[in-house]
């Protein structure tokens, strides 16, 4: 999907665009992402301090696009293992072909089992979906789960640590946040303003164009910075105060624009609201481990990739 343009990307985004509505992602809150944080929270229990990033956000993103596809809770680890070497692609390539060439022998006769005998999730959603005469190869279906994994694992796990650490380390916005849960959902959306994991992007212009009297020939390579553009002090007031009486951010490019809209945005809204809830709900006390803990890293994809926390207990799940 990021490289079509046209009706090509227009006819394969609908066939792929089903499970990714805002209406299909309500029906799994209850269904999926609150039993899947409540479940990761279960597990912490007996415990007063952990790494938050290894023991929730990093997980949490990925067992829900396993729970969404129908990927079997026994075969995730090995899965996870396969999709850590496709992004060895740059340095062992060998590796990440690898990698391709098991995620692919692994996925073949599942999805030919769901044109069979199709259950209620995502594979079997892509495996009978029919646009304008057109459906989905077995290639373009292998190719969507190998692009959904670091698309929507990779970036929301990177998010949701960035927003937990601004949170905690504000004990006056993690007070209002506990009184309030009305206030939630402004707080992912700043979150998402200030802190998308996507922060620079490779691009290139098809025509000439001048920005800020800058003037930028046809066919440059050139990098479009998300983070930027999300701190703009012309489109933003104080940019870079994590404010929750913004509204909603309708100018923020955290999830792209056009046609290449980010296809789980609501997907990846919900991820985060959901366990903002359940970690403020469920680990009373909640806080930093360490008050100096350094909040997001990296370039091109920023986030939290350690968070040290200790708190109270673990209550039961509501």
């Amino acid at each position: 999907l990021l490289c079509m343009e046209g009706d090509e990307h227009r006819v394969n985004r609908l066939l792929v665009s089903g499970a990714f509505h805002p209406a299909a992602i309500r029906r799994c809150i209850d269904t999926l992402l609150r039993p899947l944080a409540d479940e990761l929270i279960d597990s912490l229990a007996g415990e007063t301090g952990v790494d938050l990033v290894a023991a929730y956000t990093h997980r949490y993103p990925f067992k829900v696009i396993t729970g969404l596809l129908g990927i079997p809770v026994e075969d995730e680890p090995v899965l996870h293992q396969w999709l850590d070497g496709l992004f060895q692609y740059p340095w062992n390539p060998q590796a990440a072909l690898d990698a391709r060439a098991a995620i692919t022998a692994y996925l073949a006769p599942i999805v030919q089992q769901r044109r069979a005998q199709p259950r209620d999730d995502l594979l079997s959603l892509l495996a009978l979906a029919e646009v304008e005469g057109c459906k989905l190869s077995d290639e373009e279906i292998f190719s969507f789960v190998r692009l959904i994994f670091p698309a929507g694992s990779d970036t929301t796990y990177l998010s949701l640590g960035s927003l937990i650490w601004a949170v905690l380390r504000d004990r006056g916005l993690y007070a209002q946040l506990q009184a309030d849960t009305g206030l939630h959902h402004a707080a992912v959306d700043e979150g998402l303003r200030l802190f998308g994991a996507v922060c620079l992007q490779p691009r290139y212009t098809e025509r000439e164009i001048t920005v800020a009297g800058v003037t930028i020939p046809a066919h440059s390579p050139l990098l479009y910075g998300n983070a930027t553009a999300n701190r703009d002090p012309d489109v933003f007031a104080d940019a870079d105060t994590f404010r929750l009486d913004r509204g909603t951010h309708r100018k923020s490019v955290t999830f792209g624009g056009g046609p290449h809209f980010c296809l789980g945005s609501h997907l990846a809204r919900a991820e985060i609201e959901v366990s903002l809830a359940a970690l403020l709900a469920r680990l009373p006390g909640l806080r930093l481990a360490d008050a100096a803990q350094p909040g997001p890293q990296g370039a091109v994809l920023r986030g939290v990739r350690e968070l040290p926390v200790v708190f109270d207990c673990v209550l039961p799940a509501a």
